[in-house]
This record gives structure tokens, C-alpha cells and sequence, in this order.
């Protein structure tokens, strides 16, 4: 039987008709319950305001951590975060990612582990907002955001 069953796989493999894989989500078990959303429809959480170059909207939280969908407009400025580790998946956009002095270019589907106290700021370089899902580590306090002296940065 088992190998009936890789026969009809890898036929429908070699005929590309075998079922599509099921979308990409998010799945986090939070005191308020499971939010289970396909990553695609987290771009439909809020938006950004066309005044605002950034946006962030908290979606979750529990005693060790909270979730956040983001949106740039243009970029951010050079910052760190003293007293919170922050884990980042874009969704949307792509452009140069800094991380301490390293720059890479990042775009949908990109995962950033951003440890506490490592300089970073995107810029995005396509035509609509970007848009990321985050977590950090512990739960953002709304304060602990450092900007820092230099190129992208405040004086």
C-alpha cells in the first residue's frame, strides 16, 4: 500500500498535479486564545495611515512575549533595542536590512533575529509599504527604543 501511494505521489509530481501545499501561517497559542492567520492576510491587519512613514500594531501578547504587525513606509532610522530581542518576518516590500554593521538585502518570506542591543533599520525599497510580522522578547514596552548617531541616523 505504501508504495502505491509514493507511486501515485511521484506521478502526479511528474504530471503537476499534485495538491498545492497549504499556505504559509502563523500559528501562536496566546493566553487569549490560538491565533491561527495565514501570513498572507496579516497585510489586511490595520494598514498605515498615508501621513505615517511607521506603524506598528501589537496582535498578541503573553508573559514572555509580543506580536506585532509593522509597516514602513520609507525606512527607519538606525536604532536599538537595550532590553528586547526581536524576531522579524517580512511579509511585504523588500529593500537593504541593517544588522550591526552588516547590510543585506531582505524581501517577503525573509526571517531577521535581531538579539538586543544590535543596531538595525530597514529601508524599503518598493513601491507600496512594507509590512513584517514581529515578535519580541520580552513583550515591547513601547520605551525601549534607542536611536543612534550616524549615517540614517539622528545628529
Amino acid at each position: 500500500m505504501r508504495d502505491l501511494r509514493r507511486l501515485l505521489l511521484a506521478t502526479a509530481l511528474l504530471l503537476g498535479c499534485a495538491p498545492a501545499p497549504p499556505p504559509a501561517v502563523l500559528d501562536a497559542r496566546l493566553p487569549e486564545g490560538r491565533l491561527t492567520e495565514p501570513l498572507a492576510g496579516l497585510v489586511d491587519f490595520a494598514g498605515i495611515p498615508p501621513e505615517e512613514d511607521f506603524a506598528a500594531y501589537e496582535i498578541g501578547r503573553d508573559a514572555t512575549t509580543s506580536h506585532h504587525v509593522v509597516w514602513i513606509r520609507s525606512g527607519e532610522p538606525p536604532h536599538r533595542h537595550d532590553r528586547h530581542d526581536l524576531l522579524v518576518v517580512i511579509l511585504r516590500g523588500h529593500g537593504p536590512m541593517r544588522l550591526g554593521d552588516e547590510e543585506r538585502t531582505v524581501g517577503p518570506g525573509s526571517v531577521l533575529y535581531v538579539p538586543r542591543g544590535t543596531v538595525h533599520a530597514f529601508t524599503n525599497a518598493s513601491e507600496e509599504p512594507a509590512a513584517a510580522y514581529a515578535v519580541y522578547t520580552p513583550p515591547f514596552d513601547g520605551t525601549d527604543r534607542v536611536l543612534v548617531p550616524g549615517p540614517g541616523g539622528p545628529p
